[in-house]
């Protein structure tokens, strides 16, 4: 029961931040607008249009990795809970965070802190995978190591990208977009290409 409600109350709280989201963009006009005017305003809203692609599709992902996690444990305790509310505080700081990135994109405490802010949700997931799965401690005795090295490496590959992207905004303001711009489908190409193998050696050995 206690995880069922831990897993609504997640569930809840990411519904309403991508939603929150939604409320960075300018309500058009009513009426009497020319043509031009129309195509101006929709420019305008270029920047928030950006910085809302890029939190929803961070809130998807760690959205899909906690669906993923929550499939296999199969009871929670305190420290666990913590945890994973610990994630959910940096859920929360999301949509904060994105409206500061909509009019401030440029300013370097701003894309630290939305860094801080992403990264946190990813680092505290992590910790909260690897104490449930120390020991089986809150999965089953019988999941595979497999499984629980690959959620767990999965989970390092977001908030490494955001605090890396730290150091490209100390370089240059663009450092900071260009470092997620590339990093993320770099680093999600390699982990497919170092997975391959692993997976290739399994089903050979099957076949033997």
């Amino acid at each position: 029961m206690e995880l069922q409600r831990l897993t609504r109350l997640s569930d809840l709280i990411f519904a309403v931040a991508m939603t929150l989201m939604a409320l960075t963009f300018d309500p058009p006009p009513v009426s009497g607008m020319t043509s031009q005017e129309i195509t101006a305003f929709l420019q305008a809203q270029l920047p928030s249009f950006g910085a809302y692609v890029l939190t929803f599709l961070v809130i998807a992902f760690y959205w899909t990795s906690h669906l993923h996690q929550f499939k296999y444990y199969q009871k929670t305790d305190p420290i666990h809970m913590s945890l994973v509310l610990l994630s959910l505080l940096f859920v929360v700081f999301l949509p904060y965070a994105n409206d500061l990135l909509t009019f401030y994109d440029d300013v370097f405490a701003v894309q630290v802190f939305y860094s801080l802010a992403a990264g946190g949700v990813g680092i505290f997931s992590t910790v909260t995978w690897i104490y449930a799965t120390y020991n089986r401690r809150l999965v089953a005795p019988n999941l595979s190591d497999k499984i629980i090295r690959e959620i767990r490496q999965g989970s390092y590959a977001e908030p490494t990208i955001l605090l890396l992207a730290i150091g490209g905004a100390w370089l240059h303001p663009l450092g900071w977009t260009v470092t997620l711009v590339v990093g993320f489908p770099l680093i999600f190409l390699s982990q497919s290409l170092l997975q391959e193998p692993e997976h290739k050696l399994q089903s050979d050995g099957e076949n033997t």
